[in-house]
């Protein structure tokens, strides 16, 4: 017998040694230079994979690339297919379960056994010389095929896979809603970078210009022809729209970058735009009025569809308590085979059945029951807050593009005064009235106005792009609702506040000069502009710059009530009696990162300091 046991040790032992030792000898293994390489490389060419641009690429282009390749739109796919794989594989969880076992077992010696009397409470001792018996090989090989199937366990899974294709229908729209974002993303983009385009081509030769001015401007100061601070005026007055010129070309030349990104396209890809600035743009209108805006987007929006999918799940967890409550039954039925000689049938049938119930079940129902009610209130009650958001958006969207649409208005206005004025001073400089300096500022401006009158047309896109994806639909999207333009709309409550007039355009006759030191005097109000002028006795204006440099807690910033601030990535109406230091409070964010998410208020002059 110890023979037996050593041998065992001496083979056991070794193996044992080995399965250890391979198992402590997994370390972390970091990517090689070559592998890194080969996978470098293979992303690149996947990122290649896009269709060829073969001529330039209008609005609805930019959108049909980028729902088509953009990478944040295909990532939303993957995850609308991986929550439609695991809905199938729910499905599974109702099946029976159906198990086939084969198996083969051996010893080195027999099973024997010997047997004796049970006498008095307890077993006579075994004779000298027992009869020992066998019942079975030393080698013995098995096979059976179960099929088993628990009631419970099917009502569970039923509900859960009923869950499981809610959720995959969340994800949908999650899908849709990702759709929603990039369309307006690109339609935002898009225009900018025909804004870009176009005034990059103006930018810079206006840039040469002013450098062949500051040249001219050295020779004359070195030949002392002008005195030295009317020079070096002239030479700063020169640098300040130099630098003007270069805070505009910095803004705009990452224009084309977003939007290929937007589109799919690896960076550095050239391409064409079809649109190109104009003079003048048409009017949108959306053909229908709030009320209906209203029904649309309830029924339309993601959100509100994820909502009403939530509070289903939220229903079917209910039962999911009630069944969890009831006994379990098991039905199984077998086929059962095996090579034994010793047994008088090697094959044979079984059927059986199996009832389970925990009875503490019974003190869990009312907290598990309360718990899947609170469950439904809630999610109902978030439906409602999302509703209302959603109508809210509705109605600010429309606010927005009516305030979009008077600013494009007086953009285009101050772009044919601008234009006016610049051709006067052209004019004026052929017959030698006029200076080099004032030309190139008229130059500046002019180039100015283009660039808020496009900005303006863009921003009239945007908010137009907002009203159709507040509703949840595209712009050709087939609807069955009355159309009646938003633009006809009398309802005080949701009109835009006009736009508050700044100056008065006098008709009456001016000079040139007058005109020109008029148009240099104001303040050039776009966000890109660093330049400082005052408007009221020892009042300056902010600029970009100002914001991130100066303390804003000591500036004048003036809101009105109605108009929409973006706060913290939502949108807030000022309400009587609010100002920004207040809302800054309540919003528990800093001035500054408010002004910074609405520029707009330093494009209208809103923000004024000592």
């Amino acid at each position: 017998m110890s023979f037996r046991i050593n041998r065992w040790k001496n083979i056991s032992i070794p193996l044992l040694s080995v399965f250890i030792v391979t198992g402590c000898s997994i370390s972390p293994k970091a990517w090689e230079k070559n592998e890194i390489k080969d996978a470098s490389k293979q992303e690149l060419v996947a990122l290649d994979k896009t269709e060829a641009i073969t001529k330039a690429i209008s609005l609805d282009e930019a959108i049909h690339r980028g729902v088509k390749y953009n990478r944040q739109k295909r990532v939303s796919m993957m995850q609308s297919a991986l929550a439609e794989k695991q809905f199938d594989l729910t499905k599974f969880d109702m099946l029976p379960t159906l198990a086939a076992n084969a198996g083969y077992a051996t010893r080195n010696n027999y099973a024997a056994s010997a047997s004796t009397v049970f006498e008095d409470g307890k077993p006579a001792e075994l004779a000298d010389s027992p009869t020992y018996s066998v019942s079975q090989a030393k080698k013995q090989t098995t096979a059976d095929i179960t099929f088993s199937w628990n009631i419970l366990d099917f009502g569970l899974s039923y509900v859960k896979a009923q869950q499981q294709s809610d959720k995959f229908l969340i994800s949908k729209e999650g899908e849709r809603k990702v759709l929603f974002n990039i369309t307006q993303d690109i339609r935002k983009a898009y225009y900018q970078a025909v804004t870009a385009e176009e005034l990059l081509n103006r930018i810079h030769p206006l840039m040469k210009e002013v450098r062949i001015a500051l040249q001219d401007s050295d020779k004359v100061k070195s030949l002392r022809l002008k005195s030295p601070i009317k020079a070096l005026t002239y030479q700063r007055e020169l640098l300040d729209v130099l630098r003007d010129l270069a805070s505009l070309e910095r803004t705009l030349i990452f224009s084309k970058l977003e939007l290929a990104e937007l589109m799919g396209l690896k960076p550095g890809t050239a391409f064409e735009l079809a649109d190109k600035v104009q003079s003048s743009y048409e009017l949108l209108t959306v053909p229908f009025n709030l009320s209906t805006m209203e029904k649309i987007a309830l029924e339309n929006r993601p959100e509100i569809l994820e909502g009403r999918y939530r509070e289903r799940i939220s229903q079917k967890e209910l039962s999911v308590v009630m069944l969890s409550m009831l006994p379990g039954v098991s039905l199984n039925a077998g086929y059962n085979a095996n090579d034994s000689q010793y047994a008088l049938d090697n094959n044979w049938y079984s059927l059986g059945a199996n009832v389970t119930w925990n009875l503490f079940n019974v003190f869990k129902y009312s907290p598990l029951s309360d718990a899947a009610d609170a469950k439904i209130i809630l999610a109902k009650e978030q439906k409602l807050a999302i509703a209302l958001a959603v109508i809210t958006q509705v109605h600010l969207s429309t606010v927005r593009y009516q305030q979009a649409v008077g600013e494009y208005k007086l953009s285009k206005d101050y772009l044919n005064i601008s234009e006016g004025i610049y051709e006067q001073a052209m004019n004026a400089n052929e017959l030698d009235m006029s200076s080099d300096l004032l030309i190139i500022k008229e130059k500046l401006s002019y180039l100015l106005a283009t660039l808020r009158h496009s900005a303006a047309y863009a921003n009239m896109q945007n908010s137009y792009g907002r009203i159709y994806a507040s509703m949840g639909i595209n712009k050709d999207s087939d609807v069955e609702y009355p159309k009646d333009n938003i633009s006809e709309q009398k309802n005080d409550t949701f009109l835009a506040k006009p736009i508050r007039e700044e100056a008065v355009v006098d008709d009456s006759e001016t000079t040139v000069q007058e005109a020109q030191e008029s148009q240099v005097s104001q303040e050039q109000n776009a966000e890109l502009l660093p330049d400082q002028k005052l408007t009221e006795p020892g009042a300056f204006v902010a600029t970009v710059d100002d914001v991130n440099t100066k303390d804003l807690t000591n500036t004048h910033i003036l809101i009105d009530v109605g108009e929409v601030l973006n706060i913290t990535g939502e949108e807030y109406i000022v309400q009587q009696d609010d100002t920004l230091s207040d809302l800054a409070v309540s919003f528990n964010e800093k001035m500054k990162e408010i002004v910074k998410n609405n520029l707009w208020l330093i494009e209208q002059r809103r923000i004024t300091y000592n």
